[in-house]
């Protein structure tokens, strides 16, 4: 992997790599307390110089996100989380099935992280995947459906947008909720849907519930930040 053709333009590196690490601390991916990485790792995984690290660990400790004990190692500080403001919208279920059948996308499944877990006793299977529109990466996703469900048609779970396929197989969700916000591409999300690091991203993280209340489906999805946009209308 090489960061410099990840980073945004005009942008040193050093800060770059301290946009990284600042995104994750108040994401909370890095928690207060958390030790970071050592700069011999930090300098192989974002294959950057150790006077590149150093500079940005410069810059996070004057900013009081980090700590530096000599001969331990470096830490994450507590720092006041941004609080962000929840506004809630309503919409039936069938908005969000008739917005996801118009996509034509094409799914391409990792399959490195193809694998069977289970949540509150109850199997499921987790993919993650790319879709891709118009040739280019759309979406990364990271879903979780259960596994009697999937079993049903898993060829067309591997390969078409999940919600489509349950719509059509006849599965009933009796709740749903979803959450938008807007966050920074990380190394991973950079690389994956081709795009510069630290820039905006939705998050989109769904979930729905069967009539006793029960996950059956939940998923992360992460669109680049100039792909989507949400137009809401206010009757009067």
């Amino acid at each position: 992997m090489n960061l410099a053709e990840l980073k945004r333009q005009s942008v040193p590196l050093h800060a770059e790599v301290a946009s990284l690490l600042r995104n994750q601390i108040y994401s909370g991916t890095l928690p207060a307390g958390a030790q970071l990485p050592p700069l011999s790792e930090l300098t192989e995984s974002l294959g950057v110089a150790r006077m590149t690290i150093r500079q940005a660990m410069d810059a996070l400790e004057e900013e009081g996100l980090i700590e530096r004990h000599s001969g331990r190692g470096t830490f994450v500080k507590p720092v006041k989380m941004k609080e962000r403001h929840s506004f809630k919208l309503h919409a039936p279920m069938s908005q969000l099935s008739e917005m996801v059948e118009q996509l034509e996308v094409s799914v391409t499944v990792n399959e490195s992280t193809v694998e069977d877990k289970e949540i509150d006793g109850v199997p499921f299977r987790r993919m993650t995947r790319i879709h891709s529109l118009d040739g280019k990466p759309f979406c990364h996703v990271d879903l979780q459906l259960v596994s009697s469900i999937y079993d049903q048609a898993p060829q067309r779970f591997s390969s078409e947008i999940v919600v489509s396929v349950l719509n059509d197989i006849g599965i009933e969700i009796d709740a749903a909720h979803q959450r938008v916000t807007i966050s920074y591409a990380d190394v991973e999300i950079a690389q994956v849907l081709g795009i510069k690091l630290n820039s905006p991203v939705f998050r989109v993280f769904r979930e729905f519930f069967d009539k006793d209340g029960k996950l059956v489906y939940s998923a992360l999805l992460i669109y680049p930040g100039d792909v989507l946009e949400f137009n809401v209308e206010f009757s009067v």
